[in-house]
């Protein structure tokens, strides 16, 4: 393989499409957790503020009272909007040009996460290293780059990808192979 050469590393479809319904199942998962933990969360304070209201407390209670229904309201709206989201893999997983490596956007299943963003990191000081499955960890490919003094890494599944994982090492270190 040559220096000059571009490779586009793309994620097995059948692992892709496995992938993607486990993380439908726990995204749900998640959403009705947040959901229903909100509704009795938000209970337990409103309970005893409509009681204390309607026992004539002081108004500083029920405004104390009120400011707690925050979090259960937070809770309730983050389970709607994680309900909402549909997660998907890219079709690329990595892209190695003669200049650069390029990642997609990946999107977090969880709704608290911010998605990770696309980037584009010189090919020059990228160093890439194959780590074998051990013991619940599955294999990976770890892209490392370090950026004024800050250390930057990338994974991909070793097993989800079209390619084996020692052709993005060859193709990031441009070497050779018959």
């Amino acid at each position: 393989m040559t220096p000059d050469a571009t490779v586009v590393v793309r994620y097995d479809e059948a692992h892709r499409t496995v992938v993607e319904q486990t993380l439908r199942t726990l995204v749900r998962m998640r959403g009705i957790l947040m959901l229903v933990l909100g509704t009795l969360l938000g209970a337990l304070v409103l309970v005893p503020l409509v009681a204390a209201a309607s026992a004539g407390i002081d108004a500083a209670f029920v405004v104390v009272g009120g400011a707690l229904l925050v979090v259960p309201l937070v809770l309730i709206v983050l389970g709607v909007r994680q309900l909402r989201r549909r997660p998907r893999l890219p079709e690329v997983a990595v892209t190695i040009t003669p200049t650069s490596v390029l990642f997609p956007a990946v999107e977090r299943p969880s709704a608290l996460a911010p998605r990770l963003r696309a980037e584009e990191w010189p090919r020059e000081g990228t160093s890439v290293e194959i780590f074998r499955a051990s013991g619940l960890q599955k294999a990976r490919v770890e892209f490392t780059r370090h950026d004024g003094g800050k250390r930057r890494r990338r994974s991909i599944a070793a097993d989800s990808l079209d390619v084996d994982a020692r052709v993005i090492e060859d193709a990031l270190r441009g070497s050779h192979t018959s």
